[in-house]
Parts: structure tokens; C-alpha cells; sequence
């Protein structure tokens, strides 16, 4: 994990912003939500850094449903991601020149995306343990939350330490949101029941303390308000869309970010 990404070589085309977007919008339409209200110099990247995250996630479904060759074969997907953000290997995929490029250009730091492969190799072989879960989200939608904390210029690493305690917040509250869902999907889950998820979701949250941020870092951690809904409320929420409620709650929280 220690090679440079080389910022002298040219990199394959990169994928239309209106294309990664619209693709952003069907997979993950909560934090295509909360991008739509970051600077307009820094949304195409997140916007790619989200992209880049369901490739990741996609990556895996066939892990999960095999006990031998499938596990293997995430590794493998994951191993590939890893070389081309350190620059060992060709961005030959059509979202790599977006994460090679965002890095080179200082968008996001190349060890905070490491550690999203981290957690999507610890979802491989997961372990039995309620600290190596809270791990797990601390680098898997942690990371991805400070990454949008990099993209907007914070470098206060106790705020970006913050700011991963919100993507763990939300996905944790994913979790309970689709929790008899994901019983059913062979993915690694919390490792207790549904109450003690909530809590550790709250939790999170309170690490957070979202609305002593500055603005910058509420701009970042509009996800919060969907963490706090979601775990409010209990997994019979599952399988129903997104109410208006939910949508609105983003825009005011952006608004007065803003």
C-alpha cells in the first residue's frame, strides 16, 4: 500500500459526470441525495467515489454465494482495486481513471480509500465480534464519509474522525432499515440483534455531534439526518421507499449548512 500513483501518465477517458451520476441516483439514492448539495467543483468526484463504492459492493455478491470459489474470487476483484489505486496497475476500468485522478489531484487521500477495500475484505471473512464490526464500518462507510470531508477541503483529522463516526452512523441505520433483508443475503451483519445495532448506530452518532460542526462538516455529514431517522425507527420500515419526510429533512439540513 505504500507506491505513489504516478502523476505522468496519461489515463484512459473517464466516464461522462452525467452518466456516473445517473448510475449514482439508481444504486445509491440516499448519498446521490446528499451530494446533490456539495460545490459544484467537488460533486463529480463524490459522485465517482460513490460509483466506485457500489463497484466494491457488487464485487462481492458473488462471494457471498459460494462457499469456497466465491470468497476467493472477491479477493481477487478487491486485490485489483488495491493495484490500481496505488499505481501498480492500469486503470483499465471504466470508474478507475475517475479514483486515480481524484487522488492525483488531491481530492481524496489514497489511504482513505485503501481502507474502503479494507472493510469489504473484513465483510469477506467476517468476524464474530461486535469491536471488529465497529471496525469494519469505521473503514468501510466511515471512510467514504471522510473521503467527502477531503473533498471539501477539511483537514482536521478530530473532524474527519467525526465524520466517519456519521457513515458509520448511516450504515449502521441501513442495516436496521433492511435488517430482515440482509438476514436473508448471506452479508455480514452486526453481530447481535436488532436492539443493540440501534444502539450502536446511536451511538456513532452521538460521536458525531453533527451540529457542533462547522459548515463545511455539516455539509459533509448530511447523511446524519438519514442515520438518526433510520434508527428510529425499526426494520419494519424494510422494503418501503423513502418517504417525502426524509427528502425534505436533507434539504433543510443542507440549506442551513449552506
Amino acid at each position: 500500500m505504500t507506491a505513489a500513483i504516478q502523476k505522468n501518465k496519461t489515463l484512459p477517458a473517464m466516464l461522462p459526470e452525467r452518466e456516473v451520476e445517473e448510475r449514482v441516483r439508481k444504486v445509491d439514492p440516499d448519498r446521490a441525495l446528499c451530494a446533490r448539495f456539495l460545490p459544484d467543483a467537488v460533486r463529480p468526484d463524490v459522485f465517482g467515489l460513490i460509483a466506485f463504492h457500489d463497484e466494491l459492493v457488487r464485487a462481492l455478491a458473488p462471494a457471498r454465494s459460494a462457499a469456497v470459489a466465491g470468497p476467493m474470487a472477491g479477493f481477487i476483484k478487491l486485490q485489483w482495486w488495491q493495484e490500481v489505486l496505488e499505481g501498480t496497475r492500469a486503470p483499465d476500468h471504466e470508474l478507475a481513471p475517475l479514483m486515480v485522478s481524484a487522488i492525483r489531484k488531491g481530492t481524496f487521500q489514497q489511504a482513505t480509500l485503501l481502507r474502503v477495500l479494507e472493510a469489504r475484505e473484513a465483510e469477506l471473512s467476517p468476524e464474530p465480534d461486535e469491536a471488529a464490526w465497529r471496525t469494519m464500518m469505521r473503514n468501510g462507510a466511515g471512510a467514504l464519509q471522510r473521503a467527502v470531508g477531503e473533498a471539501l477541503g477539511l483537514q482536521d483529522e478530530a473532524l474527519l474522525v467525526r465524520l466517519e463516526a456519521v457513515g458509520a452512523a448511516y450504515g449502521a441505520g441501513a442495516m436496521v432499515r433492511h435488517w430482515p433483508k440482509l438476514q436473508q443475503s448471506g452479508r455480514y451483519l452486526f453481530p447481535g440483534g436488532e436492539a443493540a445495532l440501534q444502539q450502536a448506530g446511536r451511538a456513532f452518532l452521538a460521536e458525531a455531534d453533527v451540529k457542533s460542526l462547522p459548515r463545511k462538516g455539516r455539509l459533509a455529514a448530511l447523511l446524519a439526518v438519514l442515520a438518526a431517522r433510520d434508527l428510529a425507527r425499526n426494520s419494519e420500515q424494510a422494503g418501503q421507499p423513502r418517504g417525502i419526510g426524509d427528502r425534505l429533512a436533507v434539504m433543510m439540513a443542507a440549506l442551513k449548512a449552506r
